[in-house]
């Protein structure tokens, strides 16, 4: 048991040091292990970031644009609280601070100035653009998704292309298949698949118990 505990500490020890190496440019410096919010001189992790997330609202005073590629972890106990009080409207002309490449998994999630291109899985996402496959518990609320978009509540992006699953799905322009109680999308075209399918577009196959597309409204199927 002494001997496992040991290693333990050991492999602990080299893992911190190692984290600690770094490379420094102009740009500012690149970490291989880094805690989140990452510090204002940091651009950039190249392995693993752990910590209440990269958001622009947990280090204000950070100029840089940050990346990380590789493994993001958020361990934010306050998500539930930002899921309730996030007004997501109030952020439409945000700027992209930061940018995850590679698996994110999160407690809480994204705020609207991170985008993510990989595979990521949260309590909610309220991200920029998102590039990938993206499962959240409560809700994918972003400007542009690019993929896979699920969610127990609902689904919406300002851009979609790709498919939707949840209880509620809406796009302003949207170009793929939703799949759920209730699908909305002003312009596109593609597949509704729900209880109740509006389309303000012409074009694509809606199948549910009642069908509305620019052309004319039927239950069951509609085109």
């Amino acid at each position: 048991m002494k001997t496992y505990f040991f290693i333990l500490i050991a492999m602990f020890t080299s893992l911190t040091v190692f984290g600690q190496e770094q490379t420094t440019s102009e740009s500012g410096t690149s970490k291989i292990i880094a805690f989140t919010p990452l510090s204002s001189n940091i651009s950039e992790v190249n392995g693993l970031a752990v910590g209440i997330g990269i958001d622009g609202d947990f280090n204000p005073k950070s100029k840089k644009f940050q990346t990380i590629n590789g493994l993001n972890l958020d361990v934010n106990p306050l998500g539930f609280l930002i899921f309730c009080f996030y007004d997501s409207s109030k952020a439409q002309n945000t700027m992209t601070k930061a940018q995850i490449n590679g698996l994110s998994l999160s407690l809480a999630g994204n705020l609207r100035d991170v985008s993510n291109n990989g595979v990521g899985i949260s309590m909610y996402n309220y991200g920029m653009d998102m590039n990938g496959a993206f499962v959240s518990f409560f809700a994918n609320d972003v400007e542009e998704l690019n993929g896979f978009g699920v969610s127990i509540f609902g689904n919406h992006a300002s851009n979609g292309r790709g498919l939707f699953v949840g209880g509620y799905n809406s796009a302003d322009d949207f170009k793929g298949m939703q799949i759920g109680v209730y699908n909305h999308m002003n312009t596109g075209f593609g597949i509704q698949i729900g209880l109740v399918n509006i389309s303000k577009s012409t074009s694509g196959l809606q199948l549910g118990f009642w069908n509305r597309n620019g052309k004319r409204t039927m239950p069951f199927i509609n085109f």
